[in-house]
């Protein structure tokens, strides 16, 4: 749990031995993935509730959305389920006590430390979602953090053309290069525009923020070409000026917001066999974003590490014994 900006501690909780649900199961956790945005967001006191009153962005505040488990029990109506590895998304915790609709079964074959990038595979998807890729368009996206890498990855499943990822870390573009976007523009040697230049006349036609970050929420709208699209899947911490006439309206390009929220759950319900498909297939690989595992009892040094050396840690797992 979030004691105060920068600390996080790890509580023991007696638990009630109380009869187990018909439909409820126990899940013993097995890994859980540290969201590098939100999460550090909070830890880091940057989000933008904190700002709202009576927002949840609040300390204490327990982080997390994305755990893989065993369940260890399961109650008189849950069929084949025990045993199995499941999906859910309440925040990191060495066990839990669960609805069965709460939790989603993980392929067989498919190890928890894979697993738990379903989530943020899905957050991925929100893109593609909010606006969907034409057949054989040039896909920039800004930022190469995990979710910027996965974007890259969904590009290229969808039909993109050519599809370059963008960061100033060399690490990061490196990782997303051995996920298999082969393109990656290292910003810290040469400036976007003239990597932009690469794709010659067509430009950037679909162009995805996946930072948050004021500077390259600019630098993408400067980037969307002509008609183009530049879809805004970064949550934002701060308030940003841009030039709305040069970089949107006299170029006449759409500009989609993508939070994860926007999507209608029915359409979420529809993805997740195919997310979970494209997971279990390495067609989407998550193996090389793991930099760190480390026992969920060093959750402090996991953020501080996001925090202070966004170079070398990226997918940081947290395990349980």
């Amino acid at each position: 749990m979030f004691t105060d900006e920068g600390r996080c501690d790890v509580e023991d909780v007696e638990v009630v031995d109380a009869p187990l649900g018909a439909h409820d199961v126990v899940v013993r956790s097995r890994a859980s993935l540290v969201s590098p945005g939100t999460e550090l967001a909070i830890f880091t006191r940057h989000h933008r509730g904190f700002e709202v009153p009576d927002h949840w962005a609040r300390y204490p505040w327990y982080p997390g959305y994305a755990t893989v488990g065993e369940v260890v029990a399961a109650g008189d109506e849950v069929a084949d389920l025990e045993g199995r590895l499941v999906f859910h998304r309440m925040p990191h915790a060495s066990a839990y006590r669960l609805p069965v609709d709460w939790v989603q079964p993980v392929p067989d074959g498919v190890p928890a430390e894979r697993a738990v990038f379903f989530m943020l595979t899905q957050i991925a998807m929100t893109a593609l979602r909010r606006a969907p890729l034409r057949f054989g368009e040039q896909v920039l996206v800004v930022g190469q953090g995990i979710v910027g890498n996965l974007v890259g990855q969904l590009a290229q499943e969808a039909g993109a053309r050519r599809v370059a990822g963008a960061d100033f870390s060399v690490p990061r573009l490196a990782i997303a290069h051995r996920c298999g976007v082969g393109e990656q523009w290292d910003l810290s040697a040469r400036p976007l525009a003239e990597h932009l230049q690469t794709f010659g006349a067509t430009g950037a036609e679909y162009v995805v923020e996946a930072v948050g970050a004021g500077e390259s929420v600019d630098a993408a709208l400067k980037a969307t070409a002509a008609g183009g699209r530049c879809v805004l899947l970064g949550s934002t911490r701060a308030t940003l000026e841009f030039d709305p006439y040069f970089d949107v309206h006299k170029k006449g390009i759409d500009v989609i917001g993508a939070h994860e929220d926007t999507v209608a759950a029915v359409t979420r319900g529809r993805d997740r066999p195919f997310l979970w498909e494209l997971l279990a297939s390495g067609r989407v690989q998550v193996d090389p974003i793991v930099t760190h595992r480390m026992p969920f009892t060093d959750a402090q040094r996991a953020y501080e590490g996001l925090r202070d050396d966004k170079d070398h840690f990226l997918g940081v797992v947290l395990e349980y014994p």
